[in-house]
């Protein structure tokens, strides 16, 4: 038995190989180019820092003893005791949606509380900005390159005041044992 091929079916695919070859020809010529592209930049609210980041050193992931010669970068809140900062991370907070799932004061919705001083990923300025930056398993979007850099630090200021300096975790123990009895 011998094979005889199809002329209709091999024009068909010289016919279909070419219309993807011209096409893409047409596209490469007039499809957008990455130099050409622009993407949507986010608002800048105030020159004070650069918008830069670079990886923050975290040494509790460290094993002891594990050798680096890299310098640790430090981030710092250049908005931290600005009660302009403040006030502008207050309202970022609601337009950002913030208070959907961290509560109106910051008490805590579908997404933990703000305001009680237990910090999942850490409290400092560097922590909470990198948790808004980088976003964190279970829920917590990553707001880095939607918004400026200097949105998140207003929003460190405003998040951190949440607590009014009180370490809830800790304020109301006594030291006795409490005895809970009945469901």
């Amino acid at each position: 038995m011998t094979h005889q091929s199809n002329p209709i079916q091999g024009n068909i695919t010289r016919v279909t190989a070419g219309f993807f070859v011209v096409a893409s020809i047409i596209w490469w010529q007039t499809g957008p180019r990455d130099a050409d592209a622009k993407a949507p930049s986010a608002p800048v609210v105030s020159s004070r820092t650069t918008d830069t980041i670079r990886f923050v050193e975290h040494p509790e992931t460290f094993p002891i003893g594990w050798p680096t010669t890299d310098k640790p970068l430090v981030l710092e809140n250049p908005f931290e005791r600005d009660a302009k900062a403040l006030a502008t991370g207050a309202q970022l907070y609601i337009a950002y949606n913030c208070i959907d799932c961290h509560g109106a004061g910051g008490g805590g919705a579908m997404g933990p509380s703000l305001a009680d001083g237990r910090w999942h990923s850490g409290g400092r300025a560097d922590q909470v900005f990198e948790s808004i930056y980088q976003g964190r398993p279970a829920g917590m979007p990553a707001w880095g390159g939607r918004i400026a850099n200097d949105q998140i630090w207003m929003l460190v200021t405003y998040v951190r005041s949440l607590n009014g300096g009180r370490d809830l975790s800790t304020e109301n123990f006594t030291g006795r044992t409490v005895e809970r009895t009945g469901h």
